[in-house]
């Protein structure tokens, strides 16, 4: 995982502060950080967590090497590789903070990137024994 600053960042910050709209800028940040990672390193893959299903219907394609998934489907293949103890709890938890995770609780992922992340939590379980 890599956190990093991105100019869409810095203009919600400001607008954060003068009571603007910030509205989309998430996904543009996350946009922006894909781009200058996967340009940096042509044999890079990434994988897009949302919970915004707006994102799947508008489908925007950075590259190739970009998987959508929703963040309760990520969770239920976490618990599946034994990784995480209960995908509900986790939904609770931020429910009861005041989330809304009711489109979380559905599998809303494509199987085909369900079966990506499926190999990939293999591969780490295979390298951790």
């Amino acid at each position: 995982m890599h956190i990093a600053p991105t100019e869409v960042g810095i203009d919600q910050q400001r607008r954060l502060e003068e009571g603007r709209s910030t509205r989309g800028l998430g996904e543009a940040a996350a946009l922006e950080t894909l781009e200058r990672v996967l340009i940096a390193d042509t044999a890079a893959e990434a994988l897009l967590l949302f919970e915004d299903s707006d994102i799947m219907r508008r489908r925007v394609i950075v590259d190739e090497r970009v998987d959508l998934i929703s963040t309760g489907d990520f969770l239920r293949e976490l618990e599946a590789a034994h990784l995480i103890q209960s995908t509900d709890r986790i939904l609770d938890v931020a429910t009861e903070a005041g989330r809304n995770m009711q489109r979380q609780r559905k599998t809303t992922s494509d199987e085909s990137v369900r079966g990506a992340v499926q190999e990939q939590l293999r591969k780490y379980s295979d390298e951790g024994r």
